[in-house]
């Protein structure tokens, strides 16, 4: 199977509609389809998935981090460095799960495996994101521990 560059998935021509797509169908494909599809699994592959985009995209720095989170507008993001190791991600306003009611249940996965394969590039390290918080279970804000090895 083929795998295609960033720069070709760049390469968009709609001239009336645009490089833009409702928040609406993002979420319809990504929480409703993923799970239908893999079912338990959703998550783990969501979580590859975007660690492979962090991975693609890559980052020199933490304010290149932080342009390209919300350069693809995956949301605001806060980072805390606790130690070399150990960062904690603040993300506003999370594509995936900003206004969803209260659910019980933590499902940005994809977003997480972004923001480790960014650092991975940021750090030249491997890293491991877990999220902690969520909108979905009574935050106004999704949080990441991130940990480099």
């Amino acid at each position: 199977m083929r795998e295609y560059t960033i720069e070709e998935l760049k390469n968009v021509v709609r001239p009336e509609l645009g490089d833009s797509v409702p928040l609406e169908l993002f979420r319809i494909l990504r929480i409703i389809g993923m799970r239908e599809i893999l079912g338990e699994s959703s998550g783990a592959a969501l979580y590859m998935i975007g660690k492979k985009v962090g991975n693609m995209i890559g980052a020199s720095d933490l304010e290149a981090f932080k342009d390209e989170i919300i350069k693809l507008r995956i949301g605001k993001p806060e980072v805390e460095v606790i130690d070399g190791d150990h960062l904690i991600v603040k993300l506003y306003e999370c594509i995936t799960c900003a206004g969803f009611t209260y659910t019980g249940e933590m499902f940005c996965d994809l977003e997480s495996g972004i923001i480790a394969g960014l650092m991975e590039k940021v750090y030249n390290k491997k890293a491991r994101s877990t999220q902690v918080k969520s909108w979905s279970v009574g935050y106004n804000y999704c949080e990441f521990n991130i940990l480099l090895y």
